[in-house]
């Protein structure tokens, strides 16, 4: 397979993300998965595995947005 050269970057200021974004959307997927985990906790039939899944992610996901802080 020959070398190609690409004159042109593909990167465009519209492809990058910034910390600030980044902490906007991990808040947000946050706040998603903490309305899913109440309302599944709510449920008289929870299944434990899917709330301690859920607790993971929301723990995943509140210490990805806190290691982004200034």
């Amino acid at each position: 397979m020959p070398d190609r050269d690409i004159a042109a970057s593909d990167w465009t200021e519209q492809d990058l993300l910034t910390r600030q974004l980044a902490r906007e959307r991990l808040a947000a997927a946050e706040a998603e998965t903490l309305a899913r985990l109440q309302a599944l906790r709510a449920a008289p039939d929870a299944d434990p595995a899917a709330v301690g899944l859920l607790q993971r992610r929301l723990d995943a996901l509140a210490a990805g947005r806190a290691a982004l802080e200034p």
